[in-house]
């Protein structure tokens, strides 16, 4: 769960790590119903080991509303022994500076 306080755009960012041999997992993030239902999908890459973690930028997200909102995580396809771990996940403001 998380608190938006303006509405807007946002830019997503999961910090993955994956052991070698359990790649190509395929996952998606979920917004809850009150912000529309988005799904942005992720395909796991192996980053020669699950706490080796870099940061994936994978998608963005239309926040209309303001208020408590809750971002799931859930896998439809796992063909190794793992997932993945997830150390974090952003939700970063994308600006229109410039325009």
């Amino acid at each position: 769960e998380f608190e938006v306080s303006r509405p807007g755009v946002f830019e997503l960012e999961a910090l993955q790590g994956c052991g070698n041999g359990s790649g190509g997992s395929e996952v998606v993030f979920e917004l809850d119903d009150a912000a529309g239902g988005q799904v942005v999908p992720m395909t796991v890459q192996e980053t020669g080991g699950f706490q080796a973690f870099v940061p994936r930028k994978i998608g963005t997200l239309k926040i209309d509303a303001a208020g408590r909102h809750t971002l799931s995580v859930r896998v439809k396809k796992k063909p190794g022994p793992a997932v993945m771990d997830l150390r974090q996940v952003v939700l970063r403001p994308v600006t229109s500076e410039g325009k």
